[in-house]
């Protein structure tokens, strides 16, 4: 696809960005970026593909992967690639790259040298441990659970009692893609008041220890493990966390003097009473009080499935909700009415079960919603070099000097890029 063809809608309609990365957190902020309405393209090695494009999952497992964007090839440790490369970055507005500390500045492309070709270029440099500090940390290769353990994220997630584990799957990348294409956006800002670019050190380890908030300041100040939990409110209040259910699972928040009378007045306890006294903010697991509302509470739990209790509690406007699961929100009527899971726009894949009709994959849709610019999904995730060919036509290359990029291994061809799978 050329850059002619993409869609100019949405908010950031008429940004350009280059990502140069693989696996999560440097695409995803791509991503979020093209979401928005930006023009974005990933830029791979030819010879190391991102892990979406193949690792032996279905093919539809890509469709919510890199979509709205598109994918080159480009080797820039040869020469002609370095040369399209810096005629790329001439158009560009943010290049986000994501490799070890120094990366770029070892193969001669460091800060100063992309500002010769483009003054105004905002760079973000996504690493696990950043640019700056111990040689020996910024020379690191990082994973997403290799920067939860190092963070603190692992360790607020556990105790003595059980092990100490990374949150969810990748999420620490998906945090660092947040953190990446927000401080992307306020350089840009910068960048188009001001004329000077500016270069961006987002560490991944960072992005966790931001979140840790009270946790942290919790371990510091007072250094007693034993009041350290893997979340405080769960350990000490009663009427909240996550409860079991006849069929399911409910959390529910019990916190503020008008919810606790609330939930102890639906369970049939005397709040306010010499024999239930008033709790104020929160009533305590440890008080007679919060051992008489956690019993009623697990045995009503116990006797309805987790949609009864989420109705008998939303009816008492106490907060709750239904631990969903996958398939859950594909009948909820909220997720529904907002279209939250949409119809991935032009499927690629057919559906086993209705052959000759491409199957029908549910993706998450783009978040937030704009009144005045509506957002929308209009492609799904390419191959990985899909678009090398136009790309580098855009740039002025003739269809010959394309034809040099492939024969010379700096690019990937369509009919190359079927080989490569093979051995993915």
């Amino acid at each position: 696809m050329k850059r002619s063809e993409v869609p100019q809608e949405g908010l950031l309609s008429g940004v350009k960005v280059l990502v140069s990365a693989i696996s999560v957190a440097g695409p995803f902020a791509g991503e979020l970026l093209a979401d928005m309405g930006a023009d974005v393209i990933q830029m791979e090695n030819p010879a190391n593909p991102d892990f979406s494009h193949g690792n032996g999952l279905p093919g539809w497992q890509g469709e919510s992967h890199r979509r709205n964007m598109r994918d080159i090839t480009l080797n820039v440790t040869k020469p002609l690639g370095r040369e399209a490369f810096m005629r790329l970055l001439k158009e560009t507005d943010i290049f986000i790259e994501s490799s070890k500390g120094g990366q770029w500045e070892a193969w001669g492309m460091g800060d100063e040298v992309l500002w010769e070709v483009n003054p105004k270029l905002v760079i973000c440099h996504i690493s696990g441990y950043g640019q700056t500090g111990l040689e020996s940390y910024i020379s690191r290769a990082s994973y997403d659970p290799i920067a939860q353990a190092f963070s603190g994220v692992a360790y607020s997630n556990g105790s003595d009692d059980m092990p100490y584990f990374p949150i969810a799957d990748n999420v620490l990348d998906y945090y660092t893609a947040f953190f990446a294409a927000n401080s992307s956006l306020a350089a840009y800002i910068n960048a188009q008041r001001t004329g000077k670019g500016e270069s961006l050190d987002v560490a991944q380890y960072e992005c966790g220890l931001r979140t840790l908030c009270q946790y942290l300041l919790q371990d510091i100040m007072e250094h007693n493990p034993e009041k350290r939990s893997l979340w405080i409110a769960a350990d000490l209040v009663a009427g909240t966390g996550n409860y079991r259910c006849k069929e399911g699972s409910m959390f529910i928040m019990s916190t503020g003097n008008a919810i606790v009378k609330r939930l102890a007045l639906m369970l049939g306890l005397p709040y306010g009473t010499k024999e239930f006294p008033a709790c104020g903010y929160a009533c305590y697991r440890a008080t007679p009080q919060g051992k008489q509302l956690e019993e009623k509470l697990l045995k009503l739990c116990a006797e309805h499935t987790a949609t009864e209790m989420e109705d008998m509690l939303n009816k008492h406007h106490i907060p709750c909700s239904k631990v969903m699961t996958f398939q859950d929100m594909l009948t909820n009527e909220q997720y529904i009415a907002r279209d939250s899971l949409t119809t991935s726009p032009s499927s690629r894949w057919e559906d086993p079960e209705n052959p000759g009709q491409p199957l029908q994959v549910r993706v998450p849709n783009i978040v937030p919603k704009a009144k005045k610019n509506p957002l929308k999904i209009w492609r799904n995730g390419v191959d990985f070099g899909y678009d090398t060919k136009d790309v580098l036509s855009d740039l002025g290359y003739s269809d010959e000097e394309v034809e040099k990029f492939f024969k010379k291994g700096v690019s990937v061809s369509v009919q190359d890029r079927c080989q490569i799978y093979k051995h993915l």
